[in-house]
């Protein structure tokens, strides 16, 4: 008899399924010049279609969704994150509680997860989310910090961000 083989990549097929619930499929299929059918074929780990490496390269940049390459990045025991466009970026402070969001986010989960003592696909799901989330924006703190402190004039543009983001000045408060 015939048996289905065990997936070797579980993290990729993960992501293959979340990115096929999350993003709308013809439409991509479309953009990236694909029949619709054969790129659910190839998000698909039951059928013998296989993403190339100019697929998943093409698809992530017309979706915007970049959870397949994290996928196939984590498989070697790797991270990326994508850099913010010139003037995307956010102020330290405003970094910093988005950070602390994101894990508090992913602190209930894991709290609902023992309280339960489950973890559904769904659950997993999002806490990879956030954790993503809080990964990416970790490194352009990260990202930022370094760029500042490498200006000829690193403590007034950190001081000015904290002021102009409203952190008390003592004895003006």
């Amino acid at each position: 008899m015939y048996a289905i083989p065990q997936p070797k990549q579980d993290a990729f097929y993960n992501a293959a399924v979340r990115f096929a619930e999350q993003e709308n499929l013809e439409q991509i299929a479309i953009e990236c010049e694909l029949k619709p059918q054969m790129l659910r074929n190839k998000l698909n780990p039951n059928q013998p279609h296989q993403l190339t490496v100019r697929d998943l390269v093409i698809i992530t940049k017309q979706s915007g969704n970049s959870d397949l390459v994290n996928s196939v990045l984590l498989e070697l025991d790797l991270t990326a994150v994508r850099l913010p466009s010139k003037g995307e970026g956010k102020s330290p402070v405003m970094a910093a509680m988005t950070i602390n969001t994101h894990a508090g986010e992913i602190s209930r989960h894991l709290v609902e997860v023992e309280t339960v003592q489950r973890l559904t696909r769904r659950k997993k799901n999002e806490i990879v989310s956030k954790a993503q989330a809080a990964m990416r924006e970790l490194v352009l703190l990260m990202n930022d910090v370094e760029n500042r402190c490498q200006a000829s004039t690193p403590f007034i543009s950190m001081c000015t961000d904290a002021v102009m983001n409203g952190l008390p000045i003592p004895g003006l408060a």
